[in-house]
């Protein structure tokens, strides 16, 4: 689990004056959950950490930010190149595994390597894409969407080219999370019988996985 957020849940419960069974209780878990989130050891689903910040009467955003970090603007020296060192080509880049190569020489290198203040960044989103990628579940959905949350928010202390651009590709990691939730819940019917509902769901992602596939079988069973 995030250690920000573990930190931010710790600090926020004592502001209040809260003891953790308290909370536990408000929250409909056991005290000892509370006490392995602050401590970082038990993972948080995106929606649990939307229950805590209506509870709180404060934003997800906020709950996911360091507020200790330095916010300001990077200095001119901080500049960054979109050109391959080597040949000068244009990089091509992939998100997925962290990686950039050379359109033109093909060389390749990591772009935490290129780019070191956003190491941390490249790492989240690159983390939340192999979940994208690899599993077929609402709480992989939720897990996903919340990585791309907490970059997006680590890409604002900073104003620069780059910045802008793993923006971009964090909403579009969003918008694939979104996918695989609508998804998952198409296919829970459709593993379920229900194949109305399937539709309904399954339509609205077209394209993405076998979701045409089983919009195919579920039309033949009506």
């Amino acid at each position: 689990m995030d250690t920000i957020l573990a930190e931010n849940l710790k600090k926020l419960r004592e502001k209040h004056s809260i003891t953790q069974e308290a909370l536990a209780e408000a929250l409909g878990v056991t005290a000892i959950a509370v006490y392995m989130w602050e401590a970082g050891r038990l993972p948080l689903e995106y929606k649990m950490i939307v229950k805590i910040a209506d509870f709180y009467d404060v934003t997800v955003d906020s709950l996911l930010e360091d507020e200790t970090a330095d916010n300001s603007n990077p200095v001119a020296t901080d500049k960054i190149s979109f050109n391959c060192k080597i040949c000068g080509g244009d990089l091509d880049y992939n998100y997925t595994d962290g990686t950039c190569r050379c359109a033109n020489c093909g060389n390749k290198w990591s772009i935490s390597e290129l780019y070191p203040k956003y190491a941390g960044v490249i790492a989240t989103i690159t983390k939340a894409n192999r979940i994208l990628d690899r599993k077929t579940d609402l709480a992989s959905a939720d897990e996903a969407n919340l990585l791309f949350r907490q970059a997006i928010i680590e890409c604002n202390k900073f104003n620069d080219a780059i910045s802008a651009e793993l923006v971009k590709v964090c909403n579009e990691g969003q918008s694939k999370a979104e996918q695989l939730e609508i998804y998952c819940r198409g296919k829970h019917f459709f593993d379920n019988k229900a194949y109305k509902s399937a539709v309904t769901e399954l339509e609205k992602v077209r394209g993405f996985r076998d979701a045409d596939e089983m919009l195919k079988r579920c039309k033949r069973r009506n």
